[in-house]
C-alpha cells in the first residue's frame, strides 16, 4: 500500500478538514521540510492555520492531508 496526500489551498478544503478534525502536516513551501508532523486544524484565517496553538502563515506553507491510495494488482 501507497501513500499520497492532497495539499489543502481552499478556505473550503481547510474548512472542511477542520469539521472532519483530520491530521494535517504542515511544510514550508519552498522544499524546506515538514514543519508539523500532523494535528487538526483550530483556527484559520486568510492568512493564517492554527494547528496546536501554533500559527503557520498561508504564503510560506503548504497544509497536507494523508490519503491511502491502494496499487492495483
Amino acid at each position: 500500500m501507497s501513500f499520497i496526500y492532497k495539499v489543502l489551498v481552499s478556505d473550503m478544503e481547510l474548512l472542511a478538514a477542520a469539521l472532519s478534525e483530520v491530521n494535517v502536516t504542515v511544510a514550508v513551501k519552498s522544499g524546506a521540510g515538514i514543519v508539523e508532523p500532523g494535528g487538526p486544524i483550530r483556527a484559520y484565517t486568510p492568512n493564517s492555520v492554527r494547528i496546536r496553538g501554533l500559527s503557520y502563515n498561508r504564503e510560506l506553507h503548504e497544509f497536507r492531508v494523508t490519503l491511502e491510495w491502494k496499487e492495483r494488482n
